[in-house]
């Protein structure tokens, strides 16, 4: 010991011992060699000690004795704090933070910032009226207490949260908010009003339940859940937003970490990424996630989902949560996952990637594997054996919540009894009793205490010991000394006792472990009897077995959990969490961010760095300078809005479409996907506007391309040679005049040209037959018939089911339909399966267009030429791809001076995704409202030009040869 007025470290034997050398070697005076007696005297001792020592093991059968280690005050603090080499994923080699000069040799630490709702401190007021400031220890259970082991040279923890257990007022916040800075917290201080309604209304009184599959009315027949649902929902927003500007005050660089951790701060992802987009956000839902039509539920329900999609990587604790979330991502923002490289799954939304991690959080394992042989733990140990004897000790560890069930599991503890009354002479049944923040505690536990009575009435007074919220030493005493353990509890996310349980227990007489298949832990731990807590004689049966149960089974099955828990701790899991991080934040980190949305609908959509918005000013010069222009153009989503019913185009747009191609020099073509039939009824009249229907099935060539049109001849090659790049050029047309009516006899105009033959179709009867058996079953899918092809639109069905019938059908199809050439292709974003011949789509269409106008579009000389190609979905991204592709074609051969008239020709190619979602296009435009407004800048640019050219009427520009026109 030490003592009175020595220094701890002059007491430990090590440094007594070296307190002694200079006299057994040196002699009393420091310095001068000892007398022979004093050498004889050591000698001797230290033969003594060595004997005395031999002699001790040999009565004891050469068994080392058992030592029992003191944890003091410093040991405690210090072990959740090892000195451990720094994180090498942190910071690449040679990665700069941003903001740091060029050639700065930056060795500035990364900072994570962990959010939770309360800080890991306890906190107080001395006598004086002064704040004692204290972070919470090992022995407090808090995780977000025990990440400071995450602490590093390259790495600097800091806590942002709520302070929890006392009462502050504003003009103590200042002092308050000093003292915690030295520990690295930050608080967050929430009027009293939004506090009540954000804890206790919204996280307490809805999340919590509906988490739980509890549904907001059903908590004590809650009838105002409508009523009360604005005062809740804003202050749960209000919350979020104070949590979120304490974080970005906190970080030093847009580029550190931010961990959020629960489901009190689901908005926090996307209203810090409003304020640092660069930022590296990660979110960890400890509770369980609901399924979809639980979730569905909430009026919020896209806010909130919306609000963790912000994130780069969204942690779960089972692959059971994940499922559901992932459904409700696909069911209520029609968002599909994806697989991300290295086995992790990604959601992309608003054109960022969103990385899925999957790990049930740890414990400090070594910390109760220490602590169980504490002077602490055995002295409680010493006081379980005098009060119990030699009884089977059944423990049970709960929260007094109703989501939990401990009422039940009470029940089936009884029900154990009633059918072995025998067993209540030998065992007890130890209830420990966690505090619980919820609103309704007292009154689960009075439901609690009822069961209790009863089993006493029964069974006698001694068969249940109730220990009310015991400190960790008599906890883990319990967890050493009960053969058996049961917790099984409703739904439960986080619930370490199992992991703390395995830790605490030694080898030699390991107890039983009965464990709900509802836990988050359920799934990873083995060597468990897992039951199903709303079935009694399920409990019960496990609760037999588990008292029955031979000591040899009990040690296989604790070799099997202890295995597991001492690898996967707590901070196995935290750097597990940062790495991926780290990862998938990467995959975000070269994106610009753009703010769409209004009010609280608001959010960051991520862009590639060349991704710009379509800007008239840039378009029109190189518009005006090109002696020919090709523009090609979707309709539905790109010129009109998507359409359900007919879709028939405005006046307004009619009239942009007929001015645009008054000037000879353009050529506009409309590529759909819409029957022919209803692209002539609508633009039949506009007489120099090139059609292609369905996909390019079917082209109208502008008039003013007739001449050069008919000169190329009438190709004799088969369809399907037809629509080949690869030695198509200067055979022909590839399309081949056809006749105004469909095979129904309906009339679809006149001047239409084929890509494919009528044997093409042979397939169609066979299909439509197996389609209408699927759609038959398929409730809200519907049936599109065209000449040449068949749609099945599924968007109205059930987003799963509609998306596994389509991948039922498209292979079904393709198996049944095999000697047919067609293509059945599968557009989940759009949620239509579609049949056409083979090779058609807009992308060939795009190359053909191009391929038969290369004598009137690359034959110009040095003159310049202009491509334009507008579109919104993915079958439009082949039509871009196409279009790139024959840009970059011609460039290269313009290079080497291969186009006719000498000199280099210039290329201007834009090309135009509508909305904003990953895309090939150079440019987005926001809705089709901003497509009309470009094609009548067009227009405009177009008319100013021609009049200053001198021509007489600006309204009436084909009174010219333009450069198609010429070349025919």
């Amino acid at each position: 010991g030490v003592q009175p007025g020595g220094h701890p470290e002059a007491s430990r034997p090590e440094n007594r011992f070296r307190a002694h050398l200079p006299r057994l070697f040196f002699g009393s005076s420091g310095w001068v060699l000892g007398t022979k007696m004093d050498w004889a005297l050591w000698l001797v001792s230290v033969v003594a000690a060595l004997l005395g020592g031999f002699l001790l093991n040999y009565l004891q059968g050469g068994k080392e004795m058992e030592t029992v280690k003191v944890f003091t005050k410093e040991d405690i603090q210090t072990d959740s704090e090892p000195k451990v080499e720094d994180l090498n994923f942190i910071e690449d080699a040679g990665e700069k933070k941003e903001g740091d000069e060029e050639g700065e040799d930056s060795a500035e630490p990364t900072e994570l910032v962990i959010v939770a709702y309360r800080l890991p401190v306890k906190v107080s007021k001395t006598e004086n009226g002064e704040w004692d400031v204290q972070m919470d220890d090992p022995l407090a259970r808090n995780i977000f207490a025990d990440l400071k082991l995450l602490n590093r040279s390259n790495l600097i923890v800091k806590w942002v949260g709520t302070v929890p257990g006392v009462s502050v007022t504003k003009r103590e916040q200042f002092d308050l908010e000093e003292q915690l800075e030295y520990l690295q917290c930050y608080p967050v201080f929430l009027p009293a009003q939004v506090k009540t309604n954000f804890y206790q209304g919204f996280c307490k009184g809805t999340l919590w339940p509906l988490f739980h599959y509890v549904m907001p009315q059903a908590v004590k027949l809650d009838t105002d859940f409508g009523t009360r649902w604005d005062s809740v929902w804003q202050a749960y927003r209000a919350g979020n937003m104070f949590f979120s500007k304490t974080v970005a005050r906190v970080i030093e660089h847009n580029d550190d970490m931010i961990w959020v951790h629960g489901y009190h701060l689901l908005l926090v992802p996307s209203l810090v990424r409003r304020r640092l987009p660069k930022s590296r956000i990660g979110l960890f839902v400890h509770e369980p996630w609901p399924s979809s039509e639980v979730f569905r539920s909430l009026p919020a329900r896209d806010n909130l989902l919306r609000g963790m999609l912000a994130c780069d990587l969204i942690g779960f604790q089972t692959y059971d949560y994940v499922r559901h979330f992932l459904s409700c991502c696909k069911r209520l923002l029609n968002l599909d996952y994806k697989s991300l490289a290295g086995g992790s799954i990604g959601i992309t939304y608003a054109g960022r990637s969103v990385a899925i991690r999957i790990s049930h959080v740890g414990t400090r394992s070594k910390f109760f594997h220490e602590f169980k042989e504490s002077k602490e733990v055995m002295r409680e140990l010493k006081l379980i054996e005098n009060k119990f004897g030699d009884k089977t000790i059944i423990l049970s560890v709960d929260y007094m919540d109703l989501t939990k069930g401990p009422q039940m599991k009470l029940q089936s503890f009884h029900q154990f009894l009633k059918a072995d009354p025998e067993k209540a002479k030998n065992l007890v049944l130890v209830q420990v009793v966690l505090p619980s923040s919820n609103a309704d505690k007292n009154e689960v536990k009075a439901i609690v205490m009822s069961e209790v009575d009863r089993i006493h009435n029964d069974f006698g007074p001694g068969i249940i010991h109730l220990v009310d919220n015991p400190p960790l030493s008599q906890l883990v005493a319990y967890f050493i000394k009960s053969q058996v353990a049961i917790i099984s509890t409703f739904w439960d996310g986080l619930n370490l006792i199992p992991y703390e349980y395995t830790a605490s227990q030694c080898m030699d007489n390991p107890g039983a472990l009965v464990i709900s298949e509802f836990m988050g832990c359920s799934r990873s731990l083995s060597g468990v009897i897992r039951v199903n807590p709303w079935s009694l004689q399920d409990v019960a049966k496990a609760i037999k077995e588990a008292v029955e149960m031979k000591l040899s089974k009990r040690q296989a099955f604790h070799v099997r959990r202890h295995r597991y828990v001492m690898n996967h701790t707590l901070e196995e899991w935290a750097l597990g969490f940062l790495k991926d991080l780290k990862k998938a934040s990467k995959y975000n980190s070269n994106l610009r961010f753009v703010q769409v949305g209004f009010s609280s609908d608001v959010r960051l959509v991520g862009l590639r760095s060349d991704f710009a918005p379509m800007d008239i000013d840039i378009i029109r010069p190189q518009y005006n300078a090109s002696a020919s222009r090709l523009i090609l153009l979707d309709y539905d989503g790109t010129l009109i809005g998507e359409s359900k019913t007919g879709g028939s185009p405005p006046p307004a747009l009619l009239e942009i479409l007929e001015d645009l191609t008054r000037d000879e020099k353009t050529c506009v073509f409309i590529v759909s996907g819409r029957t022919r039939r209803d692209l002539f009824k609508w633009f039949g009249h506009i007489k120099n506007l090139g059609l292609a229907a369905e996909k390019g099935c079917f082209v109208r060539w502008p008039q003013h391309l007739m001449p050069y049109i008919e000169s190329l001849g009438v190709s004799s090659r088969p369809s399907i040679e037809r629509r080949s790049l690869l030695g198509g050029e200067g055979k022909g047309l590839s399309w081949v005049r056809c006749g105004g009516g469909d095979a129904k006899g309906k009339k679809n105009g006149v001047g239409w040209y084929s890509l494919c033959d009528e044997s093409e179709i042979s397939w169609k009867p066979l299909a439509m037959m197996v389609i209408k058996a699927y759609n038959d079953r398929t409730d809200g899918a519907m049936i599109e018939d065209k000449e040449f092809g068949i749609g099945w639109k599924f968007e109205g069905a059930d987003p799963d089911y509609g998306q596994m019938q389509a991948g039922e059908l498209q292979k079904y199809l393709m198996e049944l339909i095999q000697d047919s050439d067609i293509d059945v292709v599968v557009y989940n974003d759009n949620r239509i399966l579609e049949i056409l011949p083979k090779g058609v789509n807009k992308g060939i269409t795009t190359s053909l267009l191009i391929q038969n106008l290369k004598s009137t579009l690359f034959k110009l000389g040095q003159q310049e030429v202009f491509f334009m190609a507008i579109g919104d979905d993915v079958s439009d991204e082949k039509m871009f791809s196409a279009l790139q592709n024959a840009v970059q074609t011609q460039r290269q051969h313009s290079s080497r001076g291969d186009v006719s008239g000498g000199g280099q020709q210039k290329y201007h190619l834009v090309t135009c995704c509508v909305g904003l979602k990953p895309s090939n296009a150079n440019y987005y435009a926001n809705d089709p409202e901003e497509v009309r407004e470009l094609l009548r800048g067009l227009v405009a640019s177009q008319r100013h030009s021609i009049a200053s050219e001198g021509y007489p009427d600006s309204g009436n520009m084909d009174s010219g040869f333009g450069s198609f026109g010429s070349m025919g």
